[in-house]
């Protein structure tokens, strides 16, 4: 048997919900392939694969969702936190066609870095028990939501140490959870920052260049750092929001900030910023950790950012407000060096933190899953 033949194909199943979970398993994919080079590694939407013409509407439906109506969406989402997923049958819309791809693609294994597509492996190894394919779920916000479990699931990729425990405490096993945090590139390990003289802030709104503050609130810190340019360096990503970067680049120019539109560098950028304003997205926020860069973040509307959050707070990693009028204090506080000290708090307990969570070892966990 050649080479080719003998190669071993590894499916990763995501979904375009936000960026983190497509980001979840890309990092993966890199994680294997430092490894071992020779895996076939295949990183598929699971609604492309199976129904594709709802892809669009669906993440159009959830983006409008979580902006305009938090409630509604949170209500389903604290519905399915607690609700046992069995009963969830929205995933067999996706099966027929889901099935036949996987039987096509014919994986030893599948990794699941979105909840409804962990559903369809499920189904698939109960309906084909002979060919049961090895699965590992990624769990990509800090949650122990139970719309991420099913009973053929072999491991847990989860991102925390407490995660893991309250999982436990609704009678999972132990053994199947592995702490990696939410994977993201090791392209944004930093673990010592190379200090400034001046305390730099990055502003994130995501891929999608959506901010938590108003556009008045950016001409705003442009104004107020006319006076404090020596002490504050301040850059802008807009993403894909191209609407957003020629207003701040032509309609009504920022002339204090840098602003720059979609990026690719995000990991160099990272690493050159001592605080970052953003979302509180699973992917962002260990982002953030991974590079050693506390955040700054508003206090969400949406149930898995709502976790994020309690979670950036009972680790003592970023500091979370209200409003514009908040964050103007804010960044007032840290001007005056009133907040050095807490700022230096952020650092030591990302640091801490960074010790119980093993992404390093996420290879190494697939392969232990592979080979037996």
């Amino acid at each position: 048997m050649n080479e080719v033949e003998n190669k071993k194909t590894i499916l990763i199943l995501t979904a375009q919900f936000g960026a983190g979970h497509i980001s979840a398993a890309k990092a993966i994919k890199e994680y294997i392939l430092e490894k071992d080079n020779n895996i076939n590694v295949v990183i598929e939407n699971f609604i492309s694969a199976s129904v594709p013409r709802i892809n669009k509407p669906m993440v159009k439906m959830y983006e409008n969702n979580t902006k305009y109506a938090p409630g509604l969406y949170n209500y389903y989402y604290y519905l399915k936190k607690s609700f046992d997923s069995k009963f969830d049958i929205s995933y067999k819309i996706y099966m027929p066609k889901l099935t036949e791809y996987i039987n096509s693609l014919n994986p030893d294994l599948i990794i699941s870095t979105f909840p409804c597509a962990a559903a369809c492996v499920n189904d698939f190894n109960i309906k084909n028990p002979h060919k049961k394919i090895p699965s590992i779920t990624v769990i990509t916000d800090v949650v122990d939501s139970l719309e991420w479990v099913f009973k053929t699931t072999d491991m847990y990729f989860v991102p925390s140490y407490e995660i893991k425990n309250r999982y436990v405490q609704k009678g999972m096993s132990p053994d199947i959870f592995r702490i990696t945090g939410v994977p993201v590139s090791n392209k944004f390990i930093c673990d010592k920052k190379i200090k400034s003289t001046k305390l730099r802030l990055l502003l994130m709104g995501g891929g999608r260049g959506l901010f938590d503050f108003d556009e008045s609130f950016m001409h705003w810190l442009d104004e107020y750092l006319y006076e404090y340019k020596d002490r504050l360096d301040v850059t802008i990503v807009t993403g894909s929001n191209k609407k957003l970067y020629d207003n701040l680049t032509v309609k009504k120019p920022l002339h204090n900030i840098d602003v720059k539109g979609f990026v690719t560098n995000m990991s160099d950028l990272l690493k050159n910023y001592d605080l970052m304003l953003t979302k509180s997205g699973g992917a962002t926020l260990f982002e953030a950790i991974s590079s050693n860069t506390p955040i700054i973040v508003k206090n969400p509307k949406v149930g898995q950012e709502i976790e994020n959050a309690k979670f950036i707070r009972d680790k003592g990693i970023g500091i979370l407000y209200d409003n514009d009028e908040d964050l103007k204090d804010i960044i007032k506080s840290l001007l005056n060096n009133e907040l050095d000290s807490r700022v230096a708090f952020m650092d030591e307990n990302i640091t801490y933190f960074k010790t119980t969570i093993h992404p390093e070892k996420i290879g190494d966990y697939v392969f232990e899953l592979l080979d037996n």
